[in-house]
């Protein structure tokens, strides 16, 4: 069997003034649903901390966002397509008053179409 192809990815920890974490609820065709966090893979010739803001303007609306330190590594394999990935994504975290996250401003209303919604845990 080949190596897995190898995807790179950022992620953010947005934390709200109350230290709430903010998840994003996608829902799969299946059925299925998850709640990852804002981030995803990195564009050409991109850099994490900046694949890392990108990502938060497209999906949160979010433009000026100040990204404190990389928290974690995490590196996952999937199938898609039938073919095998790796994805290995670098986590960062980021302080976000819960009033300054609007996705309808987001720059890339099509990457969160597949989005229900997102959510400030209790």
């Amino acid at each position: 069997m080949p190596a897995p192809t190898l995807c790179q990815a950022a992620r953010v920890i947005v934390l709200d003034e109350h230290d709430r974490v903010l998840l994003l609820r996608y829902d799969e065709h299946s059925g299925f649903f998850f709640w990852p966090t804002p981030g995803g893979s990195l564009e050409p010739g991109e850099d994490h901390t900046g694949a890392a803001v990108r990502e938060m303007r497209e999906e949160l609306g979010v433009g000026d966002v100040a990204l404190g330190p990389q928290l974690a590594v995490r590196s996952s394999d999937h199938l898609v397509g039938g073919h095998s990935v790796r994805q290995v994504e670098r986590y960062y975290l980021a302080r976000i008053p819960a009033d300054k996250v609007r996705p309808g401003a987001a720059t890339q209303p099509d990457e969160i179409r597949t989005g229900a919604g997102g959510r400030w845990p209790s």
